[in-house]
C-alpha cells in the first residue's frame, strides 16, 4: 500500500502540463474533458469544445452538435464531427519530470506538487488533492475541483452546470527536505533511514545500524543489545535494569523496521523484526520480537527458544531463567485508516478508538483514546498510564505501585466514529439489513428499504442513493439525466430494541391483539378491538379509524384532510385468563367472537369471519346469515344480490389456543426485503418494490400509485373507488362513492 502511494504521489509532479479531468485522467492541455459512455471521461482534441450528448463526439467552440447529420454547426459553418480520444492515465514514476515547484500547507512543514492543493486530513496532518485550487471537503477525506461543491450525501462533485462526478481523494503530503515525513505511528531513527514501531525508542546496535527497544523514551544499554524503560539503569552485570529497589530483567532490542511481516491473514502487517500472533479477537497482532513463540491466551508472547509459563507469566528457556513475558502491540495492518475501522474499540454507540487503544473520559465528558491497551485513565480525564501503574498528576509520570516513576504520563488522543454493519438509528431504534433511517412527520424513526437512500423532505417518502427527491412528479430522479425517473418509495416504520407485546391489555380481564387498539363498545359495555395500531375510536362506540384521521359518522368514512376512507369495524376482545364469549365448535375447538365454525374438507373445524354465517357444502367456504350458497355461480344470493363468496379463514383452532392468534407481517415477495403490517395489503410501486395498501385483501390500482378497499375497483379518471359489479358483504355496508388512497397513509 505504501508503494503504491508512493508511486501515485510521484506520479502528480508530472501534472503542470495536462488537463486533469474530474476523474483524475489526463488529456492533453489544449483538449477538454468529456464524459464518455462509461461514466468516465475521453479527450477532446479541441480547446474549450463542445461535448456531444452521444458521448462519442465533441464540436468545435462556438458550434452545437447535430448527431442527424454527424456535424458541428452555427450560423455560418458546418463542419464535421470529431471524434474523442482516450484519456490517459497519470503519468508513471519512470516518466517523472524533475524541478517541478512545491504548494507549502499551512502547517509549513508539509508540501505538494505543483497543480495541487493541501487540503487538512481527519488525523490534522495535510494531504494532497490532485487538483489546483480545490476545494477541501467537510469530511477531511475527499476534494472537488474550484467552483464546485462537495455533495457528501452522494460522495459527488456539484458544479453551478448541475453536472455531477466522483470526488477525489486526497493523498497524504509529504515533508520539506529538511523535515523528513515520519511513517503514519512510527517514529523516525536519527539515521533518517530506519524507523521503528509507534511507542519504541531508536537504539544504536553493534553493527552500527539502528534496533528498536519496545519502550518510549528508553534507555539503551552500552552493550549495543538490551535496554531498559525510561527512568532507569541498565545493570549489564546482573542482567537486569534497576529503578530505586525495584529490578526488572533487561530486554533484548530488535531490528529497526526496514520491511513489513504479513500476517496469514492476508491484510495484517507488522513491522520486520516482530512476528505475527492471532489474538482473543481472532486479528493479529504483533510480537516484538522475530521468530517468536505465540502463548496459547492469545495475549502473550515469548522469545525464540522459550516456551509460555501462563500460570506463572513469564517465559521459561532452557537455561531456567525466567524473563517477563512481553504483552502484544496494537496490530498494524496495511490498509491505512481503514484498520481502525476494522478493529476498532467501541466507546459507545458511535464513536471508537484504534485497536490496542483504551477509551477515556475527557474533560467534556466526551470519549478520548489512551494509545494503551488495558489502560489506567488519569482523574483528570487529559493523560493516561499503562496497566498496572499509577497516575501522579503531581509529578506527571505513571508509578509502579511501590511509588517509583516508570515513565511519563500519556496524553489521550481523538476517536473517532465507528462505523457498523447495522444501520442503527438512536440508541433503541435500528433498522434491519441495509435499510436506511429516515426521520418521520412526527419526528420518530423510519426506515428506508435500500442501502444508503435519500430520506426526502416530506419525511415520507425516500429515493435510492445517488438520486434526487422530486416530490412535485413523485419520482427519484436522476442527477446525470441518464436514467429514467423512478417512483418514490414509502418507509416503513423502524424497528426498537423493546420486545413488542403479543396482546394489549385493555383491562385485568380483557385483551386485544398485538397492531390493534382497544375501545369501549358502548352497546355492549365491553370492550372491543380496532384492527388498527394506535386507532381513534369513534364515539359511535363501533367504529374506529387510522391514526391521524377523524370519525365523520354521516359519511361513514374516515377523514384526513379532504381524502376520506372507509371506517373499520370493531371486534370483539379477548376475556383472560378464560375466553368466555368464543364460539365453542366442539369439546376441542372453538372460534372467536363474531365469527361462525364451519367444517372444512378434511373434516376438521375452521373459522367463517362472520357472524352467524351460513356455512356453504363445498366446505370451503361461507356466506352472511340471510343468504344462500350459489355453488353453480361461487355468489352468495339475497333479493337478487349477487356477492362473492368469502373463503373461510384459518385452517383449525383449538380450544387451548383461545386468545387470538398473533398478526405478523404481510411478506410481499420471496426475498423478505418488503414487509406490510398485518391487515394490509403488498402492492407492486416498480418492477422490483412493494408499498403498502392500508387495506386487508385492497384492490391495487394500475398506476402503482393507489389501491382501494375490497369490493371497489379504481377509477383513475374520477381518481374514486368504485363499487364492483359483483360486491362483497362488506362492500354493502359501506358508502357507495369513496375517494383513492394514497399508499402508505
Amino acid at each position: 500500500m505504501a508503494l503504491q502511494m508512493g508511486v501515485l504521489f510521484l506520479a502528480f509532479l508530472g501534472l503542470s502540463a495536462a488537463l486533469i479531468c474530474p476523474n483524475g485522467s489526463m488529456c492533453g492541455d489544449e483538449d477538454t474533458c468529456c464524459k464518455n459512455t462509461q461514466g468516465g471521461y475521453s479527450c477532446c482534441p479541441l480547446p474549450h469544445a463542445e461535448c456531444c450528448s452521444d458521448h462519442l463526439h465533441c464540436c468545435y467552440q462556438g458550434t452545437v452538435c447535430d448527431l442527424v447529420h454527424q456535424k458541428c454547426i452555427n450560423k455560418t459553418v458546418s463542419l464535421p464531427m470529431v471524434k474523442r480520444l482516450p484519456s490517459k492515465q497519470r503519468s508513471s514514476a519512470s516518466q517523472l519530470v524533475s524541478g517541478v515547484k512545491a504548494v507549502m500547507c499551512p502547517d509549513h512543514e508539509s508540501e505538494c506538487p505543483d497543480d495541487t492543493t493541501c487540503c487538512q486530513l481527519y488525523d490534522s496532518s495535510w494531504g494532497c488533492c490532485p487538483l489546483p485550487k480545490a476545494v477541501c471537503c467537510e469530511d477531511k477525506r475527499h476534494c472537488c475541483p474550484g467552483g464546485s461543491k462537495c455533495d457528501l450525501v452522494h460522495l459527488k462533485c456539484v458544479s453551478p452546470s448541475l453536472e455531477s462526478f466522483p470526488m477525489l481523494e486526497k493523498l497524504p503530503a509529504k515533508r520539506s527536505k529538511d523535515r523528513p515525513v515520519s511513517v503514519a505511528g512510527s517514529v523516525i531513527c536519527p539515521d533518517g533511514e530506519s524507523s521503528c514501531p509507534d511507542g519504541y525508542t531508536c537504539c544504536v546496535q553493534a553493527s552500527g545500524q539502528y534496533g528498536c527497544c519496545p519502550y518510549k523514551e528508553a534507555t539503551c544499554c552500552n552493550d549495543h543489545l538490551h535496554c531498559c524503560p525510561s527512568n532507569t539503569t541498565c545493570d549489564l552485570t546482573h542482567g537486569v535494569c534497576k529503578s530505586g529497589g525495584i529490578e526488572v530483567p533487561l530486554t533484548r532490542r530488535i531490528p529497526a523496521a526496514s520491511r513489513d511481516v504479513e500476517c496469514p491473514d492476508k491484510k495484517t502487517v507488522c513491522p520486520d523484526g516482530t512476528t505475527c500472533c492471532q489474538m482473543t479477537n481472532g486479528s493479529f497482532g504483533c510480537c516484538p520480537m522475530p521468530d517468536a513463540v505465540c502463548c496459547s491466551d492469545h495475549i502473550h508472547c515469548c522469545p525464540s527458544g522459550t516456551k509460555c509459563d501462563l500460570k506463572h507469566s513469564t517465559c521459561v528457556s532452557f537455561q531456567d531463567d525466567a524473563p517477563l513475558p512481553i504483552k502484544k502491540l496494537p496490530t498494524m495492518t496495511n490498509q491505512g485508516p481503514v484498520q481502525s475501522k476494522v478493529h476498532a474499540v467501541p466507546c459507545n454507540a458511535s464513536v471508537a478508538c484504534a485497536d490496542g487503544n483504551t477509551c477515556c473520559k475527557s474533560p467534556t465528558g466526551k470519549w478520548a483514546c489512551c494509545p494503551l491497551p488495558q489502560a489506567v485513565c488519569c482523574k483528570d480525564h487529559l493523560h493516561c498510564c499503562p496497566s498496572g501503574t499509577v497516575c501522579n498528576l503531581a509529578a506527571s509520570t505513571c508509578d509502579h505501585p511501590s511509588g517509583v516513576a516508570l515513565m511519563p504520563l500519556l496524553s489521550n488522543t481523538p476517536v473517532f466514529p465507528l462505523l457498523t454493519e447495522n444501520d442503527k438509528c438512536d440508541e433503541s431504534t435500528s433498522c434491519p439489513g441495509n435499510a436506511t433511517c429516515c426521520k418521520t412527520v412526527s419526528g420518530a424513526w423510519a426506515c428506508c428499504p435500500l442501502p444508503k437512500a435519500v430520506c426526502c423532505d416530506d419525511h415520507v417518502h425516500c429515493c435510492p442513493h445517488g438520486t434526487v427527491c422530486n416530490l412535485e412528479a413523485e419520482t427519484c430522479d436522476d442527477s446525470s439525466g441518464v436514467f429514467l425517473p423512478l417512483p418514490l418509495l414509502t418507509k416503513v416504520p423502524a424497528l426498537t430494541s423493546r420486545v413488542q407485546q403479543e396482546k394489549i391489555m385493555c383491562d385485568r380481564q380483557t385483551s386485544c391483539p398485538k397492531d390493534t387498539t382497544c375501545c369501549f363498545m358502548e352497546r355492549t359495555h365491553k370492550w372491543g378491538c380496532c384492527p388498527l395500531p394506535e386507532a381513534v375510536c369513534c364515539k359511535d362506540g363501533i367504529h374506529c379509524c387510522p391514526s391521524g384521521h377523524t370519525c365523520d359518522p354521516h359519511r361513514s368514512s374516515c377523514s384526513s384532510g379532504p381524502r376520506r376512507i372507509p371506517w373499520s369495524t370493531k371486534l370483539g376482545a379477548l376475556a383472560e385468563p378464560s375466553a368466555l364469549t368464543d364460539v365453542k365448535c366442539d369439546n376441542t375447538s372453538s372460534c372467536a367472537t363474531g365469527t361462525t365454525c364451519c367444517k372444512l374438507p378434511s373434516g376438521e373445524w375452521g373459522c367463517c369471519p362472520l357472524l352467524k354465517a351460513v356455512c356453504c357444502p363445498d366446505h370451503e367456504h361461507c356466506c352472511p346469515q340471510g343468504y344462500t350458497c350459489n355453488m353453480q355461480t361461487k355468489t352468495c344470493e339475497k333479493k337478487g344480490y349477487n356477492l362473492q363468496l368469502t373463503t373461510a379463514l384459518l385452517s383449525k383452532e383449538q380450544s387451548a389456543l383461545r386468545e387470538a392468534v398473533e398478526e405478523t407481517n404481510v411478506q410481499c415477495d420471496s426475498t423478505g426485503v418488503f414487509l406490510c403490517p398485518a391487515n394490509s395489503t403488498c402492492c407492486k410501486i416498480s418492477a422490483t418494490e412493494w408499498s403498502c395498501c392500508p387495506f386487508a385483501k385492497g384492490e391495487c390500482c394500475a398506476d402503482m400509485k393507489h389501491c382501494c378497499p375490497v369490493g371497489y375497483s379504481c377509477d383513475l379518471k374520477a381518481r374514486s373507488c368504485t363499487p364492483q359489479t359483483q360486491l362483497t358483504w362488506d362492500s354493502l355496508l359501506g358508502v357507495r362513492h369513496k375517494d383513492l388512497v394514497r399508499r402508505g397513509l
